[in-house]
């Protein structure tokens, strides 16, 4: 009996440590694939069309300011001259029926990758989570949580919306990743009131 109690605490010791040394990209995961999570922003009867897009030098600093997209010691840089990729969905008129831009995010040694989804009227339709590699993050995929960012949208003149102790409660263990997911949703608004507002 002793010897098996003494066998089991050392299985338990055993996988403890190598939770601590396996590196953070072994706890990669996979959510929606982003083939999938690009077919689940377009409407019935439109075609996406991808393209790629870069900011202006002119234009990054004064979107860094207006979105509150600044890099601090916790969030490498969040928003970058590009190219950012973006999914057009249109229409057989060729109207603009969706807007989904590809996503990433690095906090400390975390990786988040999102795909977003913006209506024509410059609205977040949904937030999916396609991959995270930090095991502590994976509560932010939880419906109550991506919920809370359908209809950010950036007022006429206003700051925009989605910010974690404001509009946004954090997920209880997953603070960083929620901001993480908040910065994301910010970052896609900005995209597309740079390249796609005016064009609506």
């Amino acid at each position: 009996m002793y010897l098996q109690k003494s066998i089991s605490r050392i299985g338990v010791v055993f996988v403890l440590g190598l939770m601590l040394v396996v590196p953070t990209e072994a706890w990669a995961m996979k959510y929606m694939s982003m083939k999938d999570a690009i077919k689940h922003f377009i409407p019935p009867g439109s075609k996406p069309f991808k393209v790629q897009k870069t900011i202006p030098a002119a234009k990054l600093e004064e979107i860094k300011a207006r979105f509150n997209l600044r890099a601090t010691a916790d969030f490498k840089e969040k928003i970058s001259k590009g190219p950012y990729t973006f999914f057009i969905a249109r229409d057989p008129a060729g109207n603009p029926t969706a807007y989904i831009v590809i996503l990433e995010q690095y906090w400390r040694t975390c990786h988040h990758k999102y795909a977003i989804g913006i209506t024509p009227d410059g609205k977040i339709k949904e937030v999916v989570v396609t991959d995270l590699n930090c095991p502590y993050a994976y509560p932010i995929n939880r419906k109550s949580f991506l919920k809370q960012f359908k209809g950010k949208h950036v007022p006429p003149g206003k700051k925009p919306g989605a910010e974690v102790g404001k509009d946004v409660d954090a997920v209880s263990g997953a603070t960083a990743s929620s901001d993480a997911t908040a910065i994301v949703a910010r970052r896609a608004l900005a995209l597309y009131g740079l390249f796609f507002s005016q064009q609506r």
